[in-house]
């Protein structure tokens, strides 16, 4: 799909679930991140996980 297609289908979410998301997907989700290429591979993020 090109990319103006998912621009123009992206919206803003504002209502959430009370569900708990698995621990698999926040390992893959943080995984993709840390790999996630920077400017001159500068990584300058800092991913923080909050759970109750």
């Amino acid at each position: 799909m090109p990319f103006i297609e998912i621009a123009k289908k992206r919206f803003s979410c504002r209502s959430y679930l009370q569900k708990t998301v698995e621990k698999e997907k926040l390992m893959q989700i943080m995984e993709a991140a840390r790999i996630a290429p920077s400017a001159c591979n500068v990584q300058p993020w800092y991913f923080f996980v909050i759970s109750r």
